[in-house]
């Protein structure tokens, strides 16, 4: 009886300790989910797309622009009116010679 008694017992412990020690360690060392997630990097997200602007450059752009159109006649009219040689068109033949002045001008 004793001995029926012991086994029993044995028994018992043991499967507690090895129910014990399974719900302890997981099933799986990665889910399918975490290892996803876990392996791959994240979403990147795409930059805002860059929409270049068109700019009118030119004399009559210019003049709207400044507000005080004879300052583009004075010689000695400050820097933040610009300077002749941005609005003269060059002579590619001829070093320093002009060929025109740009009235108006888009660039994109």
């Amino acid at each position: 009886m004793k001995r029926t008694l012991f086994t029993i017992s044995l028994f018992v412990a043991v499967v507690s300790l090895s129910h014990q020690s399974a719900a302890a360690t997981p099933k799986h060392r990665f889910s399918h989910g975490d290892a996803f997630t876990y392996r791959h990097h994240a979403v990147e997200t795409h930059a805002p797309l860059i929409v270049p602007k068109s700019q009118l450059i030119g004399v009559i752009p210019r003049i709207i622009r400044s507000g005080d159109p004879l300052q583009m006649l004075n010689p000695f009219a400050p820097a933040r009116y610009g300077t002749a040689e941005e609005n003269a068109v060059l002579d590619t033949d001829v070093p320093g010679r002009g060929n025109g002045i740009k009235l108006l001008s888009v660039s994109f």
